[in-house]
């Protein structure tokens, strides 16, 4: 009987590469024949909006948290303001408290605008310079920047204010909400002459530079 041939091996099948490892070792090999300085400018771009938008993200929650401070702080200094009209507290009485209230009624409800665009830009996940182009927010801000001027004398009247009550020991005006009134214009008052200074002392330094 004819012997039968033994069967050759089979070779083995070469497996065939997937489209994605194509993709990914033509990417390589590209990257490979890029610059150095290409390579460098390419790694901070890439994640460069992701930062961008992480940062508005917690600028935009320190907003929130600070316009929340504000607003429960003024409305309670206008609380305790009314409070003293209501019991005719007599060693109170002054312009300074004329002056107070009315700027209250003014900027309580430009914090509480404030707060309302923050949470929407917040939870719509845009930018707040997008609504730059909002005609009605531009002349909001124009307004509410007009505010903060006379704002500006309002913190130097209510420690100033509040500090002649102490003084004349006005019992009638004694409340948490005037001490915590109090303590929050003393902090904005030392962050405006803080930041007065940095601008002195930063000008000379800028010029200086300049000339160089």
């Amino acid at each position: 009987m004819p012997r039968k041939s033994p069967k050759s091996p089979k070779s083995p099948k070469s497996p065939k590469s997937p489209k994605k490892l194509v993709r990914k070792s033509s990417k390589k090999s590209l990257e490979e024949f890029m610059p150095i300085s290409s390579k460098f400018t390419t790694q901070i771009l890439e994640p460069q909006k992701q930062c961008n938008h992480g940062s508005n993200k917690s600028i935009l929650i320190t907003a929130i948290v600070v316009g929340i401070i504000g607003l429960l702080i003024n409305i309670g200094a206008l609380l305790w303001l009314q409070k003293l009209e209501k019991i005719n507290c007599a060693c109170s009485e002054h312009w300074m408290r004329n002056y107070i209230k009315y700027y209250l009624f003014i900027i309580v409800p430009i914090f509480f605008i404030n707060l309302i665009i923050n949470v929407y830009v917040y939870l719509s996940n845009m930018s707040i310079n997008e609504l730059n182009n909002n005609n009605l927010f531009i002349f909001y801000k124009t307004f509410s920047n007009i505010v903060s001027l006379f704002g500006i004398a309002n913190i130097f009247i209510v420690i100033i204010f509040i500090n002649k009550l102490k003084e004349i020991n006005c019992e009638c005006s004694e409340d948490i909400k005037r001490e915590v009134y109090w303590i929050y214009n003393i902090i904005l008052a030392a962050f405006i002459c803080l930041t007065i200074l940095l601008i002195l002392v930063g000008l000379p330094l800028s010029l200086m530079s300049m000339k160089r």
